[in-house]
């Protein structure tokens, strides 16, 4: 098929109209393939894990007809109180695998400075260490508060103090292993409790006795995204860059249309009204004029009508002037382009 057989097909009004429809279909999926994410993340839930410590007390008192020989309460008379019996526990869930703990008791010592503690002394009471058990543990520790009471009076006559504070500080710590969902995970547990004297209300009570954790474990996968266009399917990053491409070419088809559409521009506009039809007689010599801006400039020195005629395969337009022929010629305009 020749160039000319196939430009006067595409400029075809039915095909121009296919174009015009297949530049909208995947300019449409093109636009809308933009906008969407090549990946799918999805969240998969494995499991939950839990932990709790949490310490239980309770007082051995100094014979009184109130409360009896024990007393579990919150909050203890201090004048009562012989001992504390204090059980901590720790339990895990799914239980850990494998995994450490301590628990130590400590009465520290300071003093006010302003709004600021000073620190004096520290002394430990008791420091438990062990592995876990089936993810868990449990320590027991009675607190003899006549003996504490008289390691403060020695401390407090040793520093020279008379006004010196003290606090009861039970820390525990645990570190371990274990599988939730079948992923492995790694536990670090931290309590701190203290045993508040209140001189005011006469009253002995623990602060922060429980805590406990929670931490639900998830699986993110993250999965390709395909896209269907016409029947066609295939990942989003290759359809983007299909319907895009086959977008512009469906477009040139348009522009070309729109561009070669438009009326040629008349090269003989300023001198149209001087050409008549009709040819010329016998004439001495014959000037060939290349462009019609020549034609132009010839026509302003002689100043005479310029003849419009037709010879053989060209369009002549000639000005004779004393028997010379100044002519500018062009091939005649084909089956189905415009002419000036």
């Amino acid at each position: 098929m020749k160039k000319e057989d196939i430009s006067r097909f595409i400029r075809r009004k039915d095909v121009l109209g296919a174009f015009l429809v297949l530049f909208l279909v995947f300019g449409f999926y093109s636009v809308k393939l933009m906008s969407a994410s090549p990946y799918v993340v999805n969240t998969q839930t494995l499991g939950t894990f839990r932990e709790e410590g949490q310490l239980k007390h309770a007082a051995y008192l100094k014979p009184n007809e109130l409360y009896g020989y024990m007393v579990f309460r919150d909050e203890y008379p201090i004048s009562l109180v012989d001992r504390f019996l204090l059980t901590y526990t720790y339990r895990s869930g799914p239980p850990l695998s494998s995994g450490t703990y301590e628990v130590t008791g400590k009465v520290i010592y300071y003093v006010n400075k302003g709004s600021d503690e000073v620190i004096m002394w520290e002394e430990t009471l008791f420091d438990e260490k062990g592995k876990l058990q089936e993810g868990g543990f449990t320590v027991e520790y009675t607190l003899d508060m006549n003996k504490l009471n008289e390691l403060s009076a020695n401390v407090a006559e040793e520093l020279g103090m008379k006004r010196l504070n003290r606090r009861v500080i039970i820390t525990t710590s645990v570190k371990g292993t274990g599988k939730v969902g079948g992923k492995t995970i790694n536990e670090n547990f931290d309590q701190e409790v203290e045993l508040v004297r209140d001189g005011g209300a006469g009253l002995y009570y623990f602060t922060d006795t429980t805590k406990s954790a929670k931490r639900t474990l998830t699986k993110t996968t993250r999965e390709e995204v395909s896209a269907t266009v016409l029947g066609v399917e295939s990942d989003l990053d290759t359809a983007k860059v299909v319907t895009t491409l086959l977008a512009l070419l469906m477009l040139i088809p348009l522009v070309g249309y729109v561009y070669t559409a438009r009326p040629p521009k008349d090269e003989l506009a300023k001198i149209k009204p001087y050409i008549v039809k009709g040819a010329p007689g016998p004439v001495q010599k014959r000037v060939v004029l290349k462009t019609p801006n020549d034609l132009e400039t010839t026509f302003e020195l002689v100043d005479k009508p310029i003849l419009h005629y037709i010879d053989g395969e060209d369009e002549v337009f000639a000005i004779i002037d004393d028997g010379i022929s100044y002519e500018y010629r062009k091939p005649l305009p084909k089956e189905g382009d415009g002419a000036n």
